[in-house]
């Protein structure tokens, strides 16, 4: 027995099984690439949504909201740059560099500026439209116009200004965005945002602009108005800018062609003589009443209407307004009013007159039910227009006194500080005592009525439609409860101040 025992032999015993350490560390390593992939994969996606296919995944995911419509008082801050410090700001920039921006800029725009403390950099100045086009689905933005414009005081700069709209309304933008047509953007009244950097060929900046406020749109010194709404998606496969290539080449020389057979009128070459009759400008209208809130998509209220008010002792012709909104027309030499009046005659009475009584008109003709094109009209009371009111003048909002917004004022001794600091990013008001030296249909030039004109600034004020400007030799005084609305300050060539005003005050 004992000699079995010790002659027990280890190399009878049966073999074990292979561990395989070597195929299971190559199997977690591999897991383990996998998972970190997918880490640093989901990172790519979510921190660059301006690449089409992360832009579609997140999509899918609902990762990703549509842009939404800002209000002015909670747009995200920025600042506001006129022609040429775009210019001189970007124009510096390298190629990748430029790649950089553009990805930013991008990036800010489709997470609706949630995500960065960089300020947003918002387009001021006029600008002239050189041509513009309508959007399709294989554009970036699928539906609306895009206007390309030039500065008016800077053409190295040029802008491509995306109107998104739903197909309905492309026929009334259409014929507004005309070659030529005047396009103001003001710090007060406008958030164009830049979200794509585009140097051309011949040494230009090319800036792709959308305005966040998504508002409605007036032709000044014209009828007609359009709404824009945010677009549901994009369409990030083509890229900004929207109008490059054949189609950049074109516009710029159908501008060319325009200028040649239109040349500058006095009321582009000097803007502040208030006798210059200046073109017809597309500018922003506030539709939204003071208190309410302003919805972040879809359409926004229509405007309305304003309804004269009858003067007792004047005649008072019949004016008859669509039911439906006003179509826009394109700006014609005479300027159309948003109501269509229609002349009823009263036939003369036939009672012998005695002192003291006013005899009474004989019935009129009754007005028609329909318009020519069928639609029906809505009969309302108005107030014959004064020939001296100014029939040109822009919309916009208007307050009674001591209502107006709550912002900074500014007096005429610290405005001259303002003009050297170039453009500021905040609503303004003008207050002081004034003297008129000029007046014209829709503007006047004042100065300080306590100080010699060449050592005051001079001041232009813009009144709204239906506004008397003061008289030559006037004198007034303007207070907190009855400012003046800073649009724009410039220092000329001869340091002499220009402040721009408009007049917001009932």
């Amino acid at each position: 027995m004992a000699d079995d025992f010790y002659g027990y032999d280890e190399a009878e015993a049966e073999p074990k099984g292979h561990d395989n350490l070597f195929l299971w560390t190559i199997f977690i390593l591999l897991l383990i690439g996998a998972a970190f992939a997918c880490w640093m994969g989901s990172f790519w996606i979510f921190g660059h949504p301006e690449k089409p296919k992360a832009y579609e995944i997140l999509l899918k995911l609902k990762k990703l909201d549509a842009p939404l419509r800002f209000e002015v008082t909670a747009a995200p801050p920025g600042e506001f740059l006129t022609a040429s410090k775009l210019f001189e700001r970007y124009g510096k920039f390298s190629r990748l560099e430029l790649e950089n921006e553009n990805a930013e800029l991008l990036r800010n725009y489709i997470r609706n500026y949630r995500e960065t403390k960089k300020l947003v950099t918002y387009v001021t100045g006029r600008y002239v439209i050189l041509d513009s086009t309508e959007l399709k689905p294989s554009d970036m933005f699928p539906s609306g116009m895009v206007a390309l414009a030039q500065a008016a005081e800077y053409p190295q700069v040029v802008i491509e200004h995306v109107y998104t709209t739903p197909p309905r309304n492309v026929p009334i933008l259409r014929t507004l965005l005309q070659t030529g047509m005047d396009m103001k953007l003001e710090r007060t009244n406008d958030l164009s945002a830049v979200i794509h950097v585009e140097r051309i060929p011949d040494g230009r900046m090319q800036f792709t602009v959308v305005p966040l406020l998504y508002g409605t749109y007036a032709l000044k010194q014209g009828s007609g108005t359009f709404s824009l709404e945010p677009p549901l998606s994009l369409n990030m496969v083509p890229g900004l800018p929207v109008m490059k290539g054949q189609f950049l080449k074109e516009g710029l020389q159908k501008f060319a062609n325009y200028r040649r057979d239109h040349p500058l009128t006095p009321g582009e070459t000097n803007p502040a003589d208030p006798n210059a009759q200046t073109k017809p400008e597309i500018v922003r209208v506030d539709v939204v009443e003071p208190g309410k809130t302003t919805p972040e998509t879809g359409p926004l209220p229509q405007p309305n209407v304003a309804t004269p008010v009858p003067i007792a002792g004047q005649p008072t012709p019949k004016y008859v307004a669509s039911a439906q909104p006003t179509p826009l027309r394109a700006p014609t030499p005479t300027p159309r009013l948003l109501v269509t009046m229609i002349a009823t005659p009263t036939p003369r009475p036939t009672v012998q007159e005695s002192p003291g009584i006013t005899p009474l008109p004989a019935s009129a003709t009754p007005l028609p039910r329909t318009s020519p094109d069928g639609v029906p009209l809505q009969p309302f009371i108005a107030a014959q227009r004064d020939p001296n009111m100014n029939s040109t003048g822009a919309t916009w909002r208007t307050y009674p006194p001591g209502q107006a917004p709550p912002a900074r004022g500014v007096s005429l001794e610290e405005v001259g500080t303002l003009a050297d600091r170039g453009d500021v990013g905040e609503r303004l008001y003008l207050r002081g005592e004034f003297r008129v030296t000029a007046s014209g249909t829709s503007r006047a030039v004042l100065r300080d009525a306590t100080r010699p004109d060449d050592q005051s600034p001079r001041i232009v004020v813009e009144y709204p439609a239906g506004a008397v400007p003061p008289q030559e030799k006037d004198r007034f005084v303007r207070d907190a409860a009855r400012p003046y609305l800073i649009s724009d300050i410039r220092r000329g060539a001869d340091g002499v101040v220009t402040i721009y005003v408009r007049e917001i005050i009932k």
